[in-house]
């Protein structure tokens, strides 16, 4: 198996995409270093995740909440003194978007947009910051995929807050990319459209309805279909690809 043995990190393991990666890294036999900020799911998430592995000591699961910079920095550090070697792929799934109904920027309040930002830009910053002190990674590099979104590219109604926050997410992927080339660190990120995960129903359950955008396909995405895509980004099928953002979203049409 081609991921056997690679230690990977994931945030936002617990539920939607995150579980749907872990769930595909642990069948090929990677290592893996579970965070969640849902502990009770990542209590779950790590029990079915260990049945899937060869061994129970290949799943590490780590409560976390992204925005605490000690908390990621103790994970990272955690994540290398349980396992004993240094990381081979890292996989920044964690994210969130308010439960509000559409907000035009006028009535976005600041503690809404800084709520929005400290996730999804600031708390993927700390992650990225952390996993790439030197010796971390292992010494021949290794890929970091980071989680962003269609909202990264382009504008919707309503929405600036988590638009400004997946922009962010793209900004830091493709300038991190050029600093960390030079040590073999490939980082790239995907861009997912509407997915059928429990925040996206959350969400849909919130607002009452939540109808699918124009895709060429007619539908909404699988967590499992946007997990392959960062599969690919991690291994190293994908070893000349880095500063890119993959558009994972059913062909949307803007």
């Amino acid at each position: 198996m081609f991921l056997a043995n690679k230690l990977i990190t994931i945030t936002g393991a617990a539920s939607g995409i995150g579980l749907s990666t872990a769930r595909i890294l642990a069948r090929r036999g990677a290592l893996l270093s579970l965070a969640d900020y849902d502990k009770d799911r990542l209590s779950k998430a790590h029990s079915e995740l260990t049945g899937l592995s060869s061994s129970s000591a290949n799943i590490l699961s780590t409560s976390l909440d992204i925005q605490s910079s000690p908390a990621v920095n103790n994970w990272i550090a955690r994540t290398s003194k349980h396992f004993g070697k240094g990381i081979d792929g890292c996989a920044n799934v964690a994210g969130f978007h308010p439960l509000w109904t559409p907000k035009n920027v006028q009535d976005i309040s600041d503690e809404e947009f800084e709520q929005v930002m400290s996730i999804n830009a600031f708390g993927l910053f700390k992650c990225l910051r952390a996993q790439l002190q030197p010796g971390v990674f292992n010494e021949k590099g290794g890929s970091i995929v980071n989680v962003g979104s269609v909202s990264g590219l382009i504008g919707f109604l309503g929405d600036s807050a988590y638009v400004a926050s997946k922009h962010a997410a793209h900004g830091l992927t493709k300038s991190v990319s050029k600093e960390a080339g030079s040590r073999g660190i490939r980082v790239n990120a995907v861009a997912p459209g509407q997915t059928n995960t429990p925040m996206v129903q959350a969400m849909a359950a919130n607002k009452g309805v939540l109808p699918t955008p124009p895709v060429s396909l007619g539908r909404e995405g699988q967590p499992d279909e946007i997990a392959e895509a960062i599969v690919w980004l991690l291994s190293d099928k994908s070893a000349y690809v880095t500063g890119s953002i993959y558009r994972v979203d059913g062909g949307m049409l803007e």
